[in-house]
């Protein structure tokens, strides 16, 4: 559970900054002021971090404000913070909490701050909120609750994205390579590896792509996922990668119901250690060819 803490900014009401204004003039100029304890975030607030498919196609975090109290909570101001996370995710936009309800806003990712890959930063993420309720203005931090490792798989992602990027840019094509046709037609996506040094002499390392991951809608030709072993390094020369492709199962609906079915999860393995899967979208027009491939070699249409 989610655990309030003092907090580091401070409200008071105003007929306390008039009590404190006439007790500093009957002070000496010597006497300190004494310091007024900042009030508490109510009791019964609780945060949670999380992202659903669309949310990761989006760059977007889904922070959970929950409201376990009596009374309504407004949040004038909404702040993500972690290690991981560069500053700046910040909702200044006021919305109330019912007591007994929750509410998931949705923020822009910031950049991920990755370091040198060798100490990954601790993941914990801390919301900072200003509030209003019925007994006035707080301020503090809540410690969220990350149950799927939300940030960690942000980070790890997005720094493996920046490792390979320093190495070769991997690029979907925009057509989709097709012979024959009808129930007949077989299907290509050709993936052109770029290593950087074509762009910046100065450029090294080297990565592995181990395999590419068949999607619910894609599949490879001859069996699921598209096993690869191709290594890359950055003075090499540019790849292309011809990925065989087929329908993973003739299914009507699957076009229209379909989120991620034509984005290709890379797994890859960076030269300075860095390992996981990197997601590469169709354009709008490879996704619309793969559609229209789809509904020809199942005969859907």
């Amino acid at each position: 559970m989610s655990r309030a803490r003092l907090t580091r900014r401070h409200a008071m009401p105003l007929a306390a900054l008039f009590t404190v204004a006439a007790t500093a003039l009957g002070l000496t100029a010597c006497a300190p002021l004494a310091r007024i304890p900042a009030a508490e975030l109510p009791e019964g607030l609780s945060a949670r971090v999380q992202q659903g498919r669309l949310d990761i196609e989006a760059h977007r975090l889904v922070v959970r404000i929950e409201n376990d109290g009596d009374a309504p909570v407004t949040v004038e101001r909404l702040e993500v913070d972690s290690p991981t996370l560069a500053p700046g995710m910040v909702r200044s936009e006021p919305f109330e909490v019912a007591p007994g309800d929750a509410l998931q806003i949705r923020l822009p990712l910031s950049a991920s701050e990755c370091g040198d890959g060798s100490t990954p930063p601790d993941p914990e993420v801390t919301i900072l909120l200003d509030v209003e309720t019925e007994a006035g203005a707080a301020s503090g931090e809540i410690t969220a609750d990350d149950p799927h490792g939300t940030l960690a798989r942000v980070a790890n992602s997005d720094c493996l994205a920046e490792a390979v990027e320093r190495v070769a840019a991997i690029e979907m094509p925009e057509h989709l390579r097709t012979t024959g046709s009808g129930t007949e037609q077989r299907a290509f996506i050709d993936v052109e590896v770029v290593p950087a040094a074509s762009a910046a002499g100065d450029a090294d390392g080297s990565f592995v792509i181990d395999r590419v991951y068949g999607t619910t809608l894609l599949n490879a030709e001859g069996g699921v996922d598209w096993p690869l072993g191709t290594e890359v390094s950055a003075d090499g020369a540019p790849v292309t990668i011809v990925l065989p492709v087929r329908p993973a199962r003739c299914d009507a609906h699957a076009i229209a119901d379909d989120k991620r079915g034509t984005i290709l999860p890379f797994e890859i393995r960076t030269s300075d250690g860095r390992e996981g899967r990197l997601d590469r979208s169709s354009g709008d027009t490879l996704k619309a060819e793969l559609y229209a491939y789809y509904g020809e070699r199942c005969a859907l249409e």
